[in-house]
């Protein structure tokens, strides 16, 4: 019977990685990410990742284009970090033939945990009076993954997650006074949105 290709239990594994968002179609939050876990067993690890976006938001053309000459809004919002706790499991382990003669060892995984997002509206309805500071919220996430090994020690990583959180927006109704368009109690929605931040990643497993 073979043996498994890359041991784990007992050992760390660090993936550095980029993140993108799949599924915002008015604000992409791209950047870069850093994960470490700790191998109990063979197939089952808890480690933690990270996330910066602070510096890598883009806010669409399109937003920009209909806000200009349609005179329609929708809230908008940014990320600035994340941060989870998070449980693995590997339930498959196989191999594949590529480029004809090589053979390239690979696992899938699950993952879920939970910590938290730092996000912020971007001011779109009223942006010369209000301001957003980032806040934390919690976050949930889960995903599904793949390991493709170069070596024992080496693999590329490829993942999809979902952070669940509930996001506070922007007040599409702007207050008629001067006085009220400056007070920050009339700047955001009453009511908060679950939004699911769902992120694509490509990195390298050591």
């Amino acid at each position: 019977m073979q043996q498994i290709y890359a041991l784990r239990v007992r050992r760390f594994e660090l993936t550095p990685y980029w993140g993108f968002s799949i599924n915002d179609q008015f604000v992409s939050h791209p950047g870069p990410g850093f994960s470490i876990n700790y191998y109990i067993w063979n197939s089952l690890a808890v480690g933690i990742n990270g996330n910066y976006y602070r510096w890598f938001n883009v806010d669409s053309k399109f937003n920009h284009n209909v806000r200009r000459s349609a005179r329609v809004g929708v809230p908008l919002n940014e990320y600035d970090w994340s941060a989870a706790l998070n449980v693995s499991y590997v339930p498959i382990f196989g191999k594949f033939n590529g480029f004809g003669d090589f053979i390239f060892q690979y696992d899938a995984y699950v993952v879920l945990g939970g910590g938290f997002i730092s996000t912020r509206p971007i001011p779109v309805f009223d942006p010369i009076y209000r301001n957003f500071e980032y806040k934390p919220k919690f976050a949930a996430n889960g995903g599904v993954g793949l390991r493709v090994f170069f070596y024992r020690w080496l693999a590329a990583v490829m993942e999809v997650r979902d952070y669940l959180y509930q996001e506070e927006l922007e007040n599409r109704t702007v207050a008629p006074s001067l006085q009220n368009k400056q007070n920050e109690d009339t700047w955001m929605d009453s009511k908060k949105k679950w939004t699911h931040g769902v992120q694509a990643q490509l990195g390298v497993s050591i």
